[in-house]
């Protein structure tokens, strides 16, 4: 397969495999960071069948560079102990790339599919790897962070699209932050955010999201967990294309993280 993936029937058989990314199906084991893949196995044959149900069991890993194991599940159909009696038989297994992507990590999700009332199984095998999401230009100027990510609270998903809904709950996250200057065992940041239309009017401006540590700071280890900024958009007539810009700066030194992208707010 162009993917390189690899399968292997001993008494079970599938005719074929689809991977869906997103909804959609595709060819390909390159990842957004984010995205939801969903393997598809169809018209699994081979099982026994047993009062006219087959007992089928699934079990996943996610392995990063061969050998550190990141996701475990063993039986993924551990409620399907009454069998079922679907036919041509589908099976599906899903996961989501919140997957660390910034030192070339190779991945490979494992799958085997055996059977309950017999000795057959199915193996698969799909290597893959993890980009960034290039939604946001992020510019890094001394302080770490693991990811950041626009999120689509209403749809529980990260945003891909440049084109975003004014219905939607929007959360701009920023995980793994370090390396501010440490004051008597605190640090102290200030987080900006600004949305501007194409005419330069304001949508949004918070000139200090973590005002309330502007003077008495934060410990680091409750900046490493999370910061986060809500957008939630006003009905109306927007002039798009929406420019937003966010600086994650050290009061400190001059340490910051300056991120901005292009929305369009329909």
């Amino acid at each position: 397969m162009a993917t390189g993936a690899y399968s292997r029937g001993d008494g079970i058989g599938v005719d074929n495999i689809a991977i869906e990314i997103n909804g959609e199906t595709e060819n390909r084991n390159e990842f957004v960071f984010g995205e939801n893949v969903n393997l598809v196995f169809n018209n699994v044959s081979g099982l026994t069948n047993s009062n006219g149900k087959t007992f089928p069991a699934l079990s996943m890993y996610v392995v990063k560079n061969e050998k550190d194991t990141l996701l475990s599940n063993p039986n993924l159909f551990k409620s399907l102990n009454e069998g079922t009696d679907l036919s041509p038989l589908q099976l599906q297994a899903n996961f989501r790339t919140f997957l660390p992507n910034r030192n070339n990590e190779k991945y490979k999700v494992l799958i085997e599919i055996t059977d309950k009332k017999g000795d057959g199984k199915f193996n698969y095998e799909l290597p893959f790897t993890i980009k960034e999401n290039n939604l946001l230009d992020i510019n890094n100027n001394g302080i770490e962070y693991s990811t950041i990510y626009l999120w689509n609270e209403t749809l529980q998903q990260p945003v891909f699209d440049r084109n975003v809904s004014t219905k939607n709950l929007f959360i701009l996250k920023l995980n793994g932050i370090r390396g501010l200057e440490l004051t008597n065992e605190k640090v102290f940041p200030i987080f900006s955010l600004d949305l501007t239309d194409n005419n330069g009017n304001k949508i949004l401006s918070y000139p200090n999201l973590l005002s309330v540590y502007e003077e008495t700071g934060v410990n680091p280890k409750n900046l490493k967990s999370q910061v986060t900024a809500k957008l939630r958009f006003k009905k109306g007539t927007i002039n798009n294309p929406c420019k937003l810009t966010a600086k994650l700066k050290d009061k400190n030194s001059s340490k910051e993280i300056n991120i901005s992208t292009e929305l369009n707010l329909n």
